[in-house]
């Protein structure tokens, strides 16, 4: 919606939305397409409901891509090369890459193949931070640099704000160490479990909040991984938090941590986070420096560093005035840098620039 107000005209196409709400902008049409739950008929059949209308409609004059799913970069590359449409692809995260002389599966080789056509054939290519450019660079060999441009992940300040009301769970008295996102070894998560353990023998009065859902064996094993450390009665697993209460938590946490290895761009849990002042610790990889900067908006850490992870928490949470003065600046960084405000326009140019110059057509 926020983008529409900058366009002439916006149609999204999606099957993720449940509820279309009837104020949308009159320049906004939502077109919501059937999803199908058996897994190869729903991602082909998504290939063809993605691909054809971008195809067809003489009037779109912009395809526009921020997603790694093959669906919708399918939609992206066909529309370049079967109707020559003009086409902006946001590559949000490098963990499609994978680490180099990594092995990948069957299935990733895929997505890749998919993935490359797409950034190659792109008029413009959008990409979060200035640090992401050499993983980008080495995985995408060929891409032009000049057709790169930086435009940082985008946070709505309005619905995450500090001073809001804490949720039950947060109302015990003990310090609070959260995490929320999606549960996987990549993004440290269980890293975070083993240094809580560490934090715990400086700071007894503490617990651990894991917010998010992911493989239920992964999950299954780092709640194990809790008994094991004796810190169960410490770590609550709350799965998915609903959405309208994620502001929520970030708000009244002592400290949100993100100890990522790596694929990320900038998190926007983190920069949500980061919008209701909490203070932040995360890892030093891809472009998360950009938005969490040493002792003047957060703490960064080496990833997979436990003995690092659990000095920067407990630095945090034993003194308030500096969780306090980095909570604050971190909210001034987010409003002057990731708001809608500020980066929605420059969105909306990059999509215009692109469909007013017949120059950026090229291949």
């Amino acid at each position: 919606m926020a983008l529409a107000k900058h366009l002439e005209h916006l149609t999204v196409l999606t099957d993720t939305v449940e509820y279309i709400p009837p104020d949308i902008p009159q320049n906004l049409t939502i077109i919501k397409l059937p999803k199908i739950k058996i897994p190869k008929i729903y991602g082909l059949a998504k290939v063809l409901f993605y691909s054809m209308p971008p195809i067809i409609d003489r009037q779109v004059d912009v395809v526009y891509v921020r997603t790694f799913s093959p669906p919708e970069l399918t939609s992206l590359w066909l529309a370049k090369k079967v109707r020559n449409k003009k086409t902006v692809l946001t590559l949000g995260g490098t963990w499609l890459f994978g680490k180099p002389f990594e092995k990948p599966t069957l299935k990733k080789r895929l997505f890749r193949w998919i993935l490359r056509r797409a950034a190659y054939s792109a008029d413009i290519v959008t990409i979060y931070s200035k640090y992401m450019l050499p993983e980008i660079k080495y995985f995408l060999p060929h891409i032009r640099v000049d057709k790169i441009r930086i435009i940082h992940n985008a946070v709505n300040i309005k619905r995450f704000r500090p001073g809001l009301s804490p949720p039950p769970i947060m109302s015990d008295g003990l310090k609070t160490v959260l995490w929320v996102g999606r549960i996987t070894e990549d993004k440290g998560v269980g890293d975070l479990i083993r240094a809580f353990k560490i934090v715990l023998e400086k700071n007894r009065d503490t617990k651990l909040i894991i917010g998010g859902t992911g493989a239920p064996s992964y999950v299954e094993s780092l709640k194990r991984k809790c008994v094991d450390l004796n810190i169960n009665d410490r770590v609550i697993f709350t799965g998915g938090i609903p959405n309208e209460l994620v502001p929520n938590y970030m708000a009244n946490c002592s400290v949100f941590v993100y100890p990522s290895r790596g694929g990320e761009g900038i998190p926007r849990a983190l920069l949500e986070a980061m919008a209701c002042a909490a203070p932040v610790v995360a890892t030093d990889v891809s472009g998360i420096p950009e938005a969490v900067e040493h002792m003047k908006t957060g703490l960064i850490v080496k990833p997979q560093d436990v003995q690092q992870l659990s000095t920067a928490i407990n630095i945090i949470l034993e003194d308030e005035r500096l969780a306090r003065n980095l909570g604050l600046r971190a909210r001034e960084k987010i409003e002057r840098e990731f708001s809608y405000d500020v980066v929605i326009p420059q969105i909306a140019k990059v999509l215009k620039d692109v469909a007013e110059n017949d120059s950026e057509t090229r291949p």
